[in-house]
C-alpha cells in the first residue's frame, strides 16, 4: 500500500500526463471528423443516404392552386408536412429557384416546381429537429437525377462545408408528385453544425446587373433573415455579368455600396457594416495579393476549386454570372462554399463532351481570369498552384480510379431506380435515365484522364486540349429538360427546340461583338441560327446593358510552403481522407503512450520502494 503522502503527487502526475496525451492528439489531428459524433438529430432523420425519404405535404387545395399559378412570386402558403411518418403542422411552403422556376412556370405541361419548406414561417421557433428549412429540388436539367447529389458528396469528401442531401419521394394532398432531392438550406443550423457556432457571417452573393440584363425573366432565390425577399433577377444566358455588385470579388474601392450584390444578401440579420468592411478588406488584399492567409482560408479555397474544376461547374463563381456560392467569414477569415449544383458536370456554358473533358485546370473559369481573382490570384503563386494540383490528383486517384465514383453511381441507381421508373412528373423518361448513367460514368473517367494529362504537361492546362471522348452531354440533360433552354429562348421560328449548340453560337455572336448595339449583320446571323425577331430583340437589349470589366493587380503575394498551416486559417485538410486518424496523430499518440508507460513503470518501481 502506498503511503498517503505519495498518493496525491502520483495522481496529479498521471492526470497531467493524460491531459497532455489528449491535447497532443487534438493538436496533431485538428481535422479529425468529430461531426459524426456531434451531428444534429435532423441529419440522421432526413438526410440518411441509405434510404429514400417519404414526404407527404398537405395543403388547402385553393392555396395550392394559388401557389402553382403564382409560383414566380415565391409567396409562402401554410400547410402540414409529414416526413417519414412524423408530422409538422403549419409550415411555410413556396416555390423556389431561379431559371428553373421560370422554366417550369413557362411550361404548361408541368407543375413540378422545386419547393422550400420553412418550419418556422408561421410557428415561431418551430424546427425540424433543429433544422429551419429544407429545399426540395425537382432535378430539372438532370436526366441522371445524380449530378447534384454526387457533386455535394465530392465537395464534402474534400473537406468543404457542404449542405446535406438525400432523395425524397413526394406526395402532395395524397397525389404522387415524384422523386426530389432534399437539401439542407444553408442558414444558422448549417453553420452551427459545421463551425460549432453562428458567430460568423454568411453571404449568398448574387449579381444585380444580371437581373437588369434579363428583366422580368428570372428572380433571385434567396431570403434575408429579416424576412425580406431579394428579388434581383439572374442572367442565365451565359453572358458575362462582370460581377456587378462585387460578386466577382474584384476590388472596386472601399465604398460598401459597390458590393451590394454581396451585402444585400447577408443571411444573418446580425451582420453589420463592420462585418461588411471585413469582406472589403479581404477583397482588397486578394486583388493586391497581400496578407492572403490573414483574410482567406487559402487551403479551403483551393480544395473548393479543385472539386469545382473537376466537375466543370460553371453555374457558380467560376462562370460568367459569379453566383451560386456562399461566402462564410469568421474572425476575418473567409471561405467559399458550394450551392445549387444541378448544372455541374458541364451542364452550363459548355458546348459538348469534348469541351467538358478537356476543360483547362489552370484557367478553370468561363469568364476571364482577371474577373475571377478568388482563383486567379491564388494560381499566380507556385506553392498554391502545387497544392491545388495535388488536390486535383487526389480527386482522380481516390475517387475515380479507386472505383468509388462508379460504386456511388451504382448504389444511387439501386436506391432510386424504381422511384425514377414510377415518377409521374419526371422531366425525362425512364429510358433517358437509364441511357444517361453510362454517360455520367464515362464523363467522370474521361475527365480524370484529361486532368492527369494536364498535370503531367501532356495536354495544355490553360486552354482546351485534345483528349478524345465519346461522351454526349445532351444525354445527361440540359436546362429545361429534353434539350430545352431557358424560357423565351426555347423554340425557333418553326416551334422546334433550340439546341444547346445553337444557343452557344448565338451567345458567341453577342459576346464577340464590339459596341453596345447589335449590327444588322449580327442580327442576320442570329436569324440564320433560327432565332425569332423577339428573341433577337431580347438579346439586343441584353447586349445594350452588358458591360465587361475587372482588374488585375500583379503585386507580390505572401507565400507559404506546401503542408504548412496558413496564418489565421485552418490547417490543410486531408482531402478525400475524411476524418479518421492521420499519420501524424498516430505518431503523437504512440509517443505519448510510450512516455506514459515509462512514467507508470517508474512510478510502479517508486511505489514498491515506498511500500511497507
Amino acid at each position: 500500500m502506498i503511503k498517503e503522502k505519495y498518493k496525491t503527487p502520483i495522481a496529479i502526475i498521471s492526470m497531467t500526463l493524460c491531459l497532455f496525451l489528449v491535447i497532443g492528439y487534438i493538436i496533431a489531428n485538428p481535422n479529425t471528423d468529430t461531426q459524426e459524433i456531434q451531428q444534429p438529430e435532423y441529419i440522421d432523420k432526413v438526410f440518411n443516404k441509405e434510404k429514400v425519404n417519404e414526404i407527404d405535404i398537405t395543403v388547402n387545395e385553393k392555396d395550392w392552386k394559388d401557389l402553382l399559378e403564382n409560383a414566380i412570386e415565391k409567396e409562402y402558403i401554410m400547410g402540414d408536412i409529414t416526413i417519414n411518418g412524423e408530422k409538422f403542422s403549419s409550415v411555410g411552403i413556396r416555390a423556389k429557384g431561379n431559371s428553373s422556376l421560370k422554366m417550369v412556370a413557362s411550361d404548361d405541361t408541368t407543375d413540378r416546381y422545386s419547393l422550400k419548406i420553412d418550419f418556422h414561417e408561421y410557428v415561431k421557433g418551430q424546427t425540424y429537429h433543429g433544422l429551419e428549412k429544407i429545399a426540395l429540388n425537382n432535378c430539372i436539367s438532370d436526366a441522371t437525377y445524380m449530378k447534384e447529389y454526387i457533386s455535394y458528396e465530392m465537395f464534402s469528401k474534400m473537406g468543404i462545408a457542404t449542405p446535406a442531401c438525400s432523395y425524397s419521394h413526394i406526395k402532395i394532398n395524397g397525389k404522387e408528385w415524384g422523386l426530389y432531392l432534399a437539401v439542407e438550406v444553408m442558414e444558422e443550423s448549417f453553420i452551427e453544425r459545421y463551425f460549432g457556432s453562428t458567430d460568423g457571417n454568411l453571404y449568398k452573393p448574387e449579381s444585380t446587373e444580371a437581373g437588369e440584363n434579363m428583366g422580368p425573366m428570372l428572380k433571385k432565390d434567396g431570403e434575408r433573415k429579416d424576412g425580406k425577399e431579394n428579388r434581383n433577377p439572374s442572367n442565365n444566358m451565359g453572358m458575362s455579368s462582370s460581377g456587378k455588385g462585387g460578386t466577382n470579388l474584384v476590388y472596386n474601392g472601399d465604398d460598401l455600396s459597390n458590393y451590394s450584390g454581396i451585402f444585400d444578401n447577408a443571411v444573418f440579420n446580425t451582420t453589420n457594416k463592420k462585418d461588411n468592411k471585413q469582406i472589403v478588406e479581404m477583397i482588397k488584399n486578394l486583388n493586391e495579393g497581400t496578407n492572403l492567409e490573414k483574410y482567406l482560408d487559402v487551403d479551403e479555397v483551393l480544395r473548393y476549386f479543385a472539386v469545382n474544376t473537376f466537375l466543370v461547374n460553371l453555374d457558380s463563381y467560376a462562370g460568367s454570372l459569379k453566383h451560386n456560392y456562399y461566402l462564410y467569414e469568421k474572425d476575418g477569415i473567409s471561405q467559399i462554399l458550394p450551392w445549387d449544383l444541378n448544372l455541374s458536370f458541364a451542364g452550363y456554358e459548355v458546348r459538348d463532351g469534348q469541351s467538358a473533358v478537356n476543360f483547362p485546370i489552370d484557367k478553370p473559369v468561363s469568364d476571364t481570369m482577371e474577373n475571377s481573382p478568388l482563383i486567379s490570384k491564388l494560381l499566380e503563386v507556385d506553392e498554391y498552384k502545387e497544392i491545388y494540383h495535388k488536390y486535383l490528383k487526389e480527386i482522380v486517384t481516390e475517387y475515380i480510379e479507386s472505383g468509388e465514383y462508379e460504386a456511388t453511381i451504382n448504389n444511387i441507381d439501386n436506391l432510386i431506380g424504381d422511384y425514377v421508373k414510377n415518377d409521374p412528373t419526371a422531366f425525362y423518361t425512364y429510358e433517358e435515365y437509364r441511357n444517361s448513367i453510362p454517360v455520367l460514368l464515362q464523363l467522370g473517367k474521361d475527365r480524370a484522364g484529361s486532368i492527369i494529362k494536364q498535370l503531367k504537361g501532356e495536354e495544355p492546362s490553360t486552354s482546351y486540349g485534345t483528349v478524345n471522348t465519346t461522351v454526349d452531354l445532351s444525354l445527361l440533360g440540359s436546362m429545361g429538360g429534353h434539350g430545352g433552354e431557358m424560357q423565351g429562348n426555347r423554340e425557333d421560328g418553326n416551334g422546334n427546340m433550340l439546341s444547346r449548340e445553337t444557343m452557344d453560337q448565338a451567345m458567341e455572336i453577342i459576346k464577340d461583338a464590339e459596341g453596345n448595339e447589335l449590327t444588322e449583320d449580327q442580327k442576320v446571323k442570329l436569324k440564320e441560327l433560327g432565332l425569332t425577331s423577339s428573341q433577337i430583340e431580347e438579346m439586343a437589349n441584353m447586349k445594350n446593358r452588358m458591360s465587361f470589366g475587372g482588374n488585375n493587380k500583379n503585386n507580390e503575394q505572401k507565400q507559404f510552403k506546401p503542408g504548412e498551416n496558413m496564418e489565421g486559417g485552418r490547417p490543410p485538410n486531408n482531402g478525400f481522407k475524411q476524418g479518421g486518424i492521420n499519420k501524424e496523430s498516430l505518431i503523437v499518440l504512440a509517443i505519448s503512450i510510450a512516455i506514459l508507460l515509462i512514467v507508470l513503470i517508474f512510478l510502479s518501481k517508486f511505489k514498491r520502494r515506498k511500500t511497507f
